[in-house]
């Protein structure tokens, strides 16, 4: 039994085998909702507060840049989707990545607001710096076990790969946690909401949580 429960869809692509499990399904079905919040809804004004001079104003929002959001909305709903039904961890470890990015430029492309920038600068840099452990980790176990398949991970006895495998997953959840934006990384994406629409802020925060909740469904397949 996996822990993601009984498995529903399997795709075999050789070594990358993409599953789906009661668990996930249900995040995946979340996920699909929460893409179609951005898209369904159509916003033309949205208020914004000034933290730095106590005001409130109304502000228009440009067609082409909630394209370009509901774009960047988009891709980041699909590596969420990615993060769910892999069954490799470094292709894991590359959709998380890649939701990061996502995510720092829905943060980033507000227009005429300097400090959307400066806020999309520093989740960038946390998730710069989280990439270190977190592609490290994917070397270690791989390292120590000779395979990053799930599939193949569970079948291990426990205590498989001694301190490497250890240490390794110790190095991943670190670097989940900073690209997750979890804890007190969480700090850094505060700011962030305060220069993004409602609507995709809200794509951020539930999908960076629902690809961690997958991460400790990973974390249990390890052995």
């Amino acid at each position: 039994m996996y822990p993601s429960g009984k498995v529903l869809f399997i795709i075999p692509l050789g070594d990358i085998v993409p599953y789906l499990g009661t668990i996930n399904i249900i995040i995946l079905a979340v996920l699909l909702a929460v893409l179609a919040l951005p898209i369904l809804s159509n916003t033309d004004v949205y208020v914004e507060i000034d933290h730095r001079r106590p005001r409130i104003k109304a502000k228009i929002v440009s067609p082409r840049e909630d394209k370009i959001k509901a774009a960047l909305a988009l891709v980041s709903t699909l590596a969420a989707t990615g993060v769910v039904a892999t069954g490799d961890v470094f292709n894991f470890t590359l959709f998380l990545s890649l939701l990061g990015i996502s995510n720092m430029g829905l943060i980033g492309t507000t227009v005429e607001d300097e400090f959307a920038l400066e806020c999309a600068f520093n989740y960038g840099l946390m998730c710069l710096i989280a990439s270190l452990p977190l592609f490290g980790g994917a070397a270690l176990i791989l390292a120590s076990t000779g395979t990053l398949s799930v599939h193949e991970l569970m079948k291990m006895p426990k205590g498989a790969g001694s301190w490497t495998l250890t240490y390794g997953k110790a190095l991943l959840t670190a670097g989940v946690i900073g690209e997750a934006g979890v804890g007190p990384f969480y700090a850094v994406k505060v700011d962030s909401f305060r220069r993004i629409w409602g609507r995709y802020a809200f794509v951020i925060h539930l999908t960076t949580l629902l690809t961690f909740s997958r991460y400790l469904e990973l974390l249990a397949a390890l052995p």
